[in-house]
């Protein structure tokens, strides 16, 4: 396991390294290859439609009664109902129960923070847990944070001022060296690390995001793109620039939609059909760039979302249908 002292070293040029790396590129290569021509892209569920104490085994089946053949969990259960153990075991459970339904993960490492001990621990505590998600649970993509970024003074809201918006290289040296780690042993297993396009994170746009996976340099560490949080970032791209500056990365997709004036001085949430964002221009482009991964539907918003899962999931048969994807 690479301690804190080898996730430095690798912003170098250690030679060994370089050829280790090498050879994760080319076995990426051929994983990356094999993605792009699986069948269909893959409709997913997330775990915000339906998530508290004691509502895990409601959540798989509103996704296989809805058509969603898989979910997207997250990596730590924080509930009291489950220890972390538990709640692993609990999953391999309801994944034979409903269908072997498909699940992923989203987890975070924080490679922002100073304190390296720290940060090798948590490093450690993940890269064990994706161990046993591809080997028990058959996961194949982890949704991946790299550590929050907050200006001091600056309220969390103000996603322009924060995240990308105040990062220097010495951060995006500290997700690079440690992204090279999580993307290697990763493509060991096979699987693929996306990092989501979310405000107050140093991938939260698509500059930021091309920047750092320049730096990571592995074909399987690429983007989970979701257009909802770039939307509301006063940065943000629209769908084209999204596309033509990290389309080629995207590896996984979150869709979801909400009104948002042109000052972008607040948003509210909305099922999927309705919004501002342009879902079906999202799916179109998808499928123009070849893409045949996880497509995950996210419920952003307060209320039932009992109904807001089966909604979504019909519009996304909807656009799929209509596209032919």
């Amino acid at each position: 396991m690479p301690k804190a002292s080898q996730i430095k070293s690798l912003r170098g040029d250690d030679g060994i390294h370089k050829i280790q790396y090498l050879c994760y590129k080319q076995r990426n290569k051929d994983q990356k290859k094999s993605i792009k021509q699986g069948k269909e892209m893959k409709s997913y569920l997330h775990v915000n439609y339906y998530e508290g104490p004691g509502k895990l085994e409601g959540l798989f089946a509103l996704a296989e009664k809805n058509d969603y053949v898989g979910v997207e969990l997250r990596y730590k259960y924080v509930h009291p109902d489950m220890n972390q153990e538990q709640y692993q075991n609990k999953i391999l459970e309801l994944q034979k129960k409903h269908s072997n339904m498909e699940v992923s993960f989203g987890g975070c490492v924080d490679f922002m923070q100073d304190d390296a001990d720290a940060t090798q621990q948590e490093l450690d505590k993940y890269l064990k847990f994706m161990n046993w998600a591809v080997e028990n649970a058959k996961t194949h993509s982890f949704n991946f944070f790299t550590g929050g970024l907050l200006r001091p003074g600056v309220a969390y809201r103000d996603f322009d001022r924060n995240g990308s918006g105040v990062a220097d290289e010495a951060h995006y040296e500290k997700a690079a060296a440690g992204l090279k780690v999580v993307g290697a042993e990763a493509a060991k297993l096979g699987a693929v690390i996306a990092l989501e396009t979310h405000n107050c994170y140093l991938h939260d746009l698509p500059k930021a995001c091309a920047k750092l996976l320049k730096m990571v340099d592995l074909d399987n560490v690429g983007v989970n793109y979701d257009h909802g949080n770039i939307f509301i970032n006063k940065n943000g791209s629209s769908i084209e620039e999204v596309f033509n500056i990290i389309g080629d990365k995207i590896l996984y997709v979150h869709l979801k939609n909400m009104y948002v004036p042109f000052d972008k001085s607040f948003f509210l949430s909305t099922r999927l059909e309705e919004g501002h964002i342009d879902t079906m221009d999202v799916m179109k482009r998808l499928q123009a760039n070849g893409f045949n991964g996880v497509i995950c539907t996210e419920y952003a918003c307060t209320g039932d979302g009992v109904i807001a899962a089966k909604r979504d999931s019909d519009y996304v048969k909807f656009i799929r249908n209509h596209l032919g994807c």
